[in-house]
């Protein structure tokens, strides 16, 4: 079965391999994420500030006994700050040093892409943002960002 908002045919075909993928808007980019990678999507919560952390450390937060670092994905991706807002969300990713909530401007859907149609980032793209990015895909008429959470979380960048 399908999710609900899939956009059909981009991942149809022989030995096509299908990457369901969650997305959102950053600054009005849309990105996404694999779906395995995101434990689930929340509304921001109250964080308690880090002293000394860099700036896209918002501060850390509990989700149900779990300590969440809260980090801004837009500064994380060099768009400038996010501004908190009705429809921002938090990405909540786990990797093996703990969890992470990103923070994104809105949540939008969770689409099938074709995993061998991301096309490399483009060249204008600097080095240190294209280290988060796994590719970028064509889906519905749109441009859609993959990020490479493994990246995003990597002991360097918290």
């Amino acid at each position: 079965m399908k999710p609900a908002n899939v956009v059909e045919g981009e991942a149809s075909g022989e030995g096509a391999r299908a990457l369901l993928v969650s997305t959102f808007y950053v600054n009005g980019v849309l990105f996404a994420l694999d779906t395995a990678l995101v434990e689930e999507v929340v509304r921001p919560r109250r964080t308690t500030r880090v002293a000394h952390s860099p700036g896209y450390v918002l501060g850390i937060m509990n989700l149900r006994g779990k300590i969440v670092a809260v980090l801004d994905l837009a500064q994380i991706l060099q768009l400038g700050k996010s501004e908190l807002g009705e429809e921002s969300r938090l990405y909540i990713v786990q990797d093996r040093d703990g969890t992470a909530g990103l923070l994104v401007d809105r949540a939008a859907e969770v689409i099938e892409l074709d995993e061998r149609a991301l096309d490399p980032p483009p060249s204008s793209v600097t080095g240190s943002q294209s280290r988060f990015m796994r590719g970028i895909a064509h889906a519905g008429g749109r441009l859609v960002t993959v990020l490479d959470a493994a990246a995003i979380l990597a002991a360097e960048n918290i």
